[in-house]
């Protein structure tokens, strides 16, 4: 009877073993980043540079780069740079420019930074 106790907890044993290397412990979400150049100028157009190579997935990689540019206007690219022209009319104004960056598993996080086109 011993013989069988310790037969079956060897057994329970060793698939709580191998089901321990197989729990799934979830998907790091990326982080990202990115810095407008310039990030403020004379009007009534500005170009500005956008680069998100600073963006990063500790656990995978980033497959989209989805931009807002707070202006009607949005671009989604599978690489970390893009470029926009703002027009602004008589007044400065501040546009909120936000990124958007999706990893391999889907999960998302986003950054934020503020461009100033002034006449």
């Amino acid at each position: 009877m011993k013989k069988r106790t310790i037969a079956a907890a060897g057994i329970a044993l060793g698939v709580m073993v191998i089901l321990a290397g197989c729990v799934f412990i979830g998907n790091i979400h990326p982080v990202a980043s990115f810095i407008a150049t310039p990030s403020s100028g004379t009007g009534p157009q500005l170009t500005v540079s956008f680069d998100a190579s600073t963006s990063s997935d500790a656990d995978g990689t980033i497959v989209s780069y989805y931009w807002d540019f707070d202006d009607d206007q949005t671009a989604s690219f599978v690489t970390p740079a893009a470029a926009h022209q703002f027009t602004i009319q008589s007044v400065s104004q501040t546009f909120r420019v936000m990124l958007i960056v999706t990893d391999n598993l889907g999960a998302e996080d986003q950054a934020v930074v503020d461009v100033t086109v002034n006449p």
